[in-house]
């Protein structure tokens, strides 16, 4: 019986770029206010470490794990627990999307390439795009961030499928657990009104 990395993870490289680029640059400046306070500038290293703060949610935090037991989406400020039991459709139109009954769950780590990707995806691709409802998405395409998240997830619903690990027509009953960081959004709220309140004294 074929056994599957448990879990396999997957983030934005792209948006972990981003977050480094960004958090370096607020580092460096609440750096430079701590070694040269002035009575104009001291309080610009609230926004600054607000700044790092809210990239550490927004873009290096967010990834996706698939397990044999469920996938663990962690958006911004919340954690999406689906049992595969729950899951009946996978698509990639805007973004990995897991759709339950009557619910979907956006997958923030895994946006569609957009229209310029796309057509240099096609001329550059030899691979197939997936078939997925009728019609190939962009989103499918090798090497952007949705095709590759939504292949984890796919691969492991099938060996899960066809080893029997997956109970059919329990979808309606499974719950997907949806946990909010009620916590960290607190913190960001104050952090992003400090940082208001720091810019107008400076």
């Amino acid at each position: 019986m074929p056994v599957a990395a448990d879990p396999n993870f997957f983030y934005s490289r792209f948006n972990r770029v981003i977050a480094v680029v960004f958090a370096t640059v607020a580092a460096l400046s609440a750096l430079s206010v701590v070694l040269l306070p002035t009575a104009s500038n001291r309080w610009l290293a609230v926004p600054a470490l607000f700044v790092i703060l809210f990239v550490w949610e927004v873009l290096w935090r967010p990834d996706l794990r698939v397990s044999d037991e469920a996938i663990t989406i962690h958006n911004p400020l919340r954690t999406i627990i689906v049992p595969w039991a729950a899951l009946v459709h996978v698509d990639t139109k805007f973004a990995l999307t897991l759709h339950t009954p009557g619910r979907k769950f956006a997958v923030y780590c895994a946006p569609a390439p957009g229209r310029s990707l796309t057509s240099s995806g096609r001329r550059k691709s030899t691979d197939p795009v997936p078939y997925v409802s009728g019609s190939p998405r962009p989103g499918d395409l090798p090497g952007s961030e949705s095709g590759e998240a939504a292949q984890l997830v796919r691969a492991r619903w099938d060996l899960l499928q066809k080893t029997g690990r997956v109970d059919g027509g329990l979808a309606a009953q499974t719950p997907v657990a949806v946990v909010w960081a009620w916590g960290r959004a607190g913190v960001l709220a104050v952090g992003a009104a400090a940082s208001v309140v720091a810019i107008l004294l400076s």
